[in-house]
């Protein structure tokens, strides 16, 4: 057996473990701390290609980005020898034994909704780390997700990675040049357009959909079909392809692929709070189904929301302290600020601090939970102004289910929710959906209140517009 080679005369290369395009990844010994890692080098073709500056400062960017991370789902950065000539550079990281999600997807194809909600969770918990100290890893793809032996999720490879802020590296990719995977790219990547944390989203959901459809939602022979399809077709309905999908499962991951960026959810964050709702509650500890690899569940360190009084609230609660009370005219007070932004037109920050509050008032449970409510509803209407329609209908349906769980009919808040789904309904033109919840809210509120209540009029008034809609519209 050939004696293996020795790096910076501590790390003994075993065997080479995966190739990519700039890189091999290889399991080493650290003889000095007597444990396995990984080792990255550049690979020995790239250093005389055309581009091997550029490739040498990615692999250093890659290095130096990764060590400002610091989570469980992303690989630990040990050593790393970054100044010499490219044949001399390594970057030494925690070893993750696994099996990547690629290859599961290879063998499995479609998976349970549950376990493709676990797994997204946990990459979620990575990238809001990552988004938060601005760091966007722009090649989210099921080859860069490692699920460990031990149930956890690793994202690797922050090689084309982009750091914002004053401190970010420079581009190092030329004009209009695309970089990514083109199935997983979202469409601002191929126009050469702002990246942002929503852009990580994207590709998230191109890999929900993957998992819960069993194929991905855009295909295509080549780099331009591609483009096209990312920028310009629909994604069809994932419950097209499997009718055990939650319906809000399905409106999530469509959320995420929408085309602009800003239709997009907001941050992880709000993408972990979203599938938290549809983790199985019977599951704890570890989730199993045959011929898929064992997660842990819930994911490790899920990140509470962003706000100094939010943290303050969880710390205390980690250490059962019951929250502090809050008195009703403290709550009066902070719901005046994104009202007055709301009412400024300022809507972009009116839903941010609404999205945050609500946050918070859901911490503190029964206490919170009416401005918790408030919060939400007065976020979808945000989203309306924003002309984010789809978005604020299914977080209103959201929100109505769950008022008729604990109110009663005709209770005023049911009512109007109730209008603005039925609006929203036609907003996006599902006409035969805005009829029945508009009809049906009329004949209630004419039973309830007569014909000449200021909601009756509203809905009656919506009734007859969608009736005189120009031709060319979609049948009721």
């Amino acid at each position: 057996m050939p004696e293996p080679r020795i790096i910076a005369k501590r790390y003994a290369l075993r065997e080479s473990i995966e190739e990519g395009g700039m890189g091999q990844v290889w399991r080493a010994n650290d003889l000095t701390l007597g444990r396995d890692v990984a080792v990255k080098l550049i690979l020995d073709n790239l250093t005389a290609h055309r581009d091997g500056d550029a490739i040498v400062e990615r692999f250093r960017r890659e290095a130096r980005v990764t060590a400002q991370l610091h989570h469980p789902g992303i690989p630990q950065v040990y050593d790393a020898f970054l100044d010499g000539s490219a044949d001399r550079m390594f970057m030494v990281m925690e070893l993750v034994q696994g099996i990547s999600l690629k290859r599961v997807i290879g063998s499995s194809g479609s998976v349970p909704p549950a376990w493709a909600v676990c797994l997204a969770l946990h990459i979620c918990a990575a990238l809001h780390h990552a988004h938060d100290v601005h760091v966007i890893h722009r090649d989210i793809k099921p080859a860069n997700i490692m699920i460990a032996v031990d149930g956890t999720v690793k994202v690797l490879d922050f090689g084309i990675a982009m750091a914002l802020g004053v401190n970010a590296p420079i581009r190092l990719t030329k004009p209009q040049q695309i970089i990514g995977s083109p199935h997983y790219m979202a469409p601002e990547q191929f126009d050469a357009g702002r990246i942002t944390p929503q852009t990580d989203l994207y590709a998230l959901g191109i890999v929900l959909y993957e998992l819960l459809a069993g194929e991905r939602p855009f295909e295509g022979g080549n780099v331009v079909n591609l483009m096209c399809a990312h920028v310009l077709q629909q994604p069809a309905p994932l419950r097209s392809h499997r009718a055990d999908v939650d319906p809000r499962l399905e409106r999530l991951v469509l959320d995420l692929l929408a085309k602009p960026a800003d239709a997009r959810p907001n941050s992880a964050r709000h993408v972990i709070d979203e599938l938290l709702g549809h983790l199985p509650q019977q599951h704890r500890g570890y989730l199993s189904f045959p011929g898929l690899p064992t997660l842990t569940v819930p994911p490790v360190l899920m990140p509470v929301p962003d706000t100094p009084r939010v943290q303050t609230v969880a710390s205390r609660s980690v250490l059962n302290v019951p929250p502090e009370p809050v008195s009703t005219e403290e709550h009066t007070d902070r719901l005046g600020t994104p009202q007055a932004l709301f009412e400024a037109g300022r809507l972009s920050e009116a839903l941010s601090v609404y999205e945050a509050l609500a946050h918070e008032f859901d911490i503190l449970g029964v206490q919170g939970a009416e401005d918790a409510l408030t919060c939400r509803i007065q976020a979808a209407r945000c989203r309306i102004g924003l002309g984010q329609h789809r978005r604020a209908l299914g977080d209103l349906q959201h929100e109505l289910a769950q008022l008729r769980a604990h109110r009663a009919p005709m209770d005023t808040m049911i009512l109007e929710v109730r209008l603005h789904v039925g609006l929203l309904l036609r907003d996006v033109h599902r006409f035969a959906e805005a009829v029945q919840e508009l009809g049906n809210l009329y004949n209630d509120l004419v039973g309830e209140y007569g014909p000449d209540s200021a909601l009756a009029n509203q809905a009656r008034e919506a009734l007859i517009g969608i009736r005189r809609r120009p031709p060319g519209g979609r049948s009721i």
